[in-house]
């Protein structure tokens, strides 16, 4: 029997996804996760909330549909006009990924600390690219990868630090 509860318990983990959230939910399985609302639905029927956990703190979370079911989980780690304060918030999401994921990749930036990391990752953000890092051994249910980038809208540049949990190609 403990088997048994073992296995249920460890299944919406082979789901894929984030805390309770697993790939293939509908929007009205999403928001039956009450204790993470309350959400709200953008107008092409994708949902968010501010109260997703990533690494101990409440975070914003987007979830795209395609054909009514979840295959993306978008935590908004930064998202505002200071590039400074989104430099931070790159170190500590690094530093959170690495904590749940291991060793990290960060292609097509240099330096030997993380801060150096930083600084790479801040120039190409402050050039409207966009820095990428990702574990180096993926969870088996997801795709985990988060960016660093900017764009301007009405003469104001804003920056968001993004962590993406995508389902796995087939």
């Amino acid at each position: 029997m403990a088997l048994v509860l073992l296995l249920f318990a460890a299944f919406p983990a082979l789901a894929g996804g984030l805390g309770p959230w697993t790939f293939g939910m509908s929007a009205y399985e999403i928001r039956a996760v009450e204790s993470h609302g309350p959400y709200r639905a953008f107008s092409n029927g994708d949902l968010e909330t501010y109260s997703a956990d990533f690494g101990g703190k409440s975070q914003n979370a987007q979830f795209y549909l395609k054909d009514g079911r979840l295959w993306r989980i978008a935590l908004r780690t930064y998202e505002g006009t200071d590039i400074s304060k989104a430099t931070q918030v790159w170190i500590e999401t690094y530093t959170t990924l690495k904590k749940l994921y291991g060793p990290m990749e960060t292609p097509g930036l240099s330096g030997e600390s993380l801060v150096a990391l930083a600084e790479s990752a801040k120039a190409i953000a402050a050039d409207g690219g966009k820095a990428q890092m990702a574990p180096v051994t993926q969870p088996d249910a997801e795709f985990v990868f988060s960016s660093f980038n900017s764009h301007t809208h009405e003469g104001v540049t804003y920056y968001m630090v993004t962590v993406n949990y995508d389902q796995p190609a087939p």
